[in-house]
């Protein structure tokens, strides 16, 4: 069964699920979802926010969920521009409804995307609502341990080893308990990569070794490939050389087989760096060169600029300074229209980022004042109430004494009638019957109130229908 055969009876069962199940469909959907080819994940997250939108007014929770799923499309595809949009919108819907767990999920998101922007501030800050908010709610350990990925990345960015590992821990914990192997890949790479800047090549070879087993058993060519990468640099920096080139040729080969062309020219330029180390400079430049076409095609300016340094070194190293030079120049060329284009592009992703942050106050603003308001009509409401209860007592106290006084003309005859009924004259039946026409007064006056309440009420709900009409 293929991906989407197992994601679409989930989503057929969340359009008729109550609102307290989606959860129960949701869950596996997205587990499946992630592995969905791309042109059919597209056109499967788009059908399901068509129905979504055709019945926003009777399921709001699923139209949120549906505009979440295709966020999640977006971002897998590496349109972050448009999945912040789209996440914005699917917050805003969660947030009106207190869905934590939507406000989790899209967290999350949020925070690989401004992780992927550079903004480690701001994305650290959302990564942590998103933890708290999946750990609580323990329904999505998928995404607690994406949630983990992501934090445990930022802080091996940024150089704090011993605030990333307990992160990559808590993915790997929580991918294994999800019995996950996407993200027990992802968290064993971190891992490993850890242990490799620790200086402990024994635990970073086991993490490696685990995860390049794993991926194999899943038949994965992308985890496989990326498997093999880490494992050579690791073997690089320890300087087992023989071992480096035999991993990178083999992650090399997967790669171009599976056509995975941006980690191809990662693997080339090892190979490059492994004979460069060995000062075999010629067996060097065809791997430079096929990495150089492989950069050039996909247009990949920072990779450019990296082989282009590589052969104005290697050229230096053969004697060849024309050609050296050349490349030199060519480095510098590129590398000042990356500095261009990455400041241009941060520019964009800050304002992104600084339109989706506004948003979210402005919801804050807005969610504060409807609750201001809800809170003014329910005091309104009660005043009202208060008011109607008044004047309905007022009407019925005043009934009451007309009931009183007309009782009061007629005790003689009430009392004579009492009297022929009852074998005897005596002193304390009368008394008794006095005193039972004064305490039905009361009972009179609240069967009067609560028979003027139900008219106001009934009056009240048919004035209404007209205007819901």
């Amino acid at each position: 069964m293929t991906d989407l055969e197992q994601v679409t009876p989930h989503l057929d069962a969340l359009k008729g699920c109550a609102t307290q199940d989606i959860h129960t469909h949701l869950s596996p959907a997205l587990r499946h979802f992630r592995f969905i080819p791309r042109t059919e994940r597209r056109v499967c997250a788009d059908e399901f926010l068509h129905w979504a939108d055709a019945h926003a007014a009777d399921a709001p929770h699923k139209c949120a969920y549906a505009v979440f799923l295709q966020a999640l499309d977006r971002f897998i595809n590496e349109e972050h521009h448009e999945s912040l949009q789209l996440l914005t919108r699917a917050r805003t819907m969660f947030a009106e409804h207190a869905d934590h767990d939507g406000l989790s999920l899209t967290a999350m998101l949020i925070g690989a995307i401004y992780r992927t922007f550079g903004n480690f501030d701001l994305a650290l800050k959302i990564l942590w609502e998103a933890y708290g908010l999946l750990k609580a709610s323990g329904r999505y350990p998928i995404f607690l341990a994406a949630t983990a990925n992501s934090m445990a990345n930022i802080d091996l960015d940024m150089g704090n080893l011993e605030e990333a590992l307990p992160m990559f821990n808590v993915a790997y914990e929580e991918s294994t308990r999800a019995d996950d192997f996407y993200f027990i890949i992802y968290a064993l790479h971190g891992l490993g990569r850890v242990y490799m800047l620790q200086d402990k090549p024994s635990e970073a070879t086991d993490m490696f070794l685990r995860a390049l087993q794993l991926a194999e058993k899943h038949e994965h060519p992308l985890h496989i490939s990326t498997s093999l990468t880490e494992f050579a640099t690791l073997r690089y920096r320890t300087g087992q050389l023989d071992e480096a080139e035999r991993l990178s040729e083999r992650a090399l080969a997967i790669r171009e087989k599976h056509h995975f062309m941006g980690g191809a020219v990662t693997n080339c330029i090892r190979l490059a760096e492994i004979h460069g180390k060995r000062k075999e400079w010629r067996k060097a430049l065809p791997f430079l060169a096929r990495g150089l076409a492989i950069a050039e095609e996909l247009k990949v300016k920072p990779k450019m600029a990296q082989v282009h340094q590589l052969l104005s070194e290697l050229y230096e190293h053969t004697n060849e300074p024309e050609t050296s030079l050349l490349h030199y120049r060519r480095f510098h060329e590129l590398r000042e229209q990356v500095e261009r284009e990455d400041s241009a592009r941060k520019l964009a992703d800050a304002r992104l980022i600084f339109e989706a942050e506004q948003t979210k106050k402005e919801n804050a603003v807005i969610k504060q004042q409807k609750e201001e308001i809800q809170r003014t009509n329910v005091e309104l409401q009660d005043t009202i109430d208060e008011l109607t209860r008044a004047k309905i007592g007022r009407k019925a106290k005043a009934l009451t004494l007309g009931v009183a006084i007309i009782l009061f003309i007629f005790q003689d005859a009430i009392l004579g009638t009492v009297l022929r009924l009852l074998p005897s004259h005596n002193y304390f039946v009368l008394l008794a019957v006095k005193m039972a026409i004064i305490f039905s007064l009361s009972p009179i006056n609240q069967g009067i109130e609560r028979f003027l309440l139900r008219r106001m009420a009934k009056k009240n709900k048919a004035a209404a229908a007209p205007a819901r009409r």
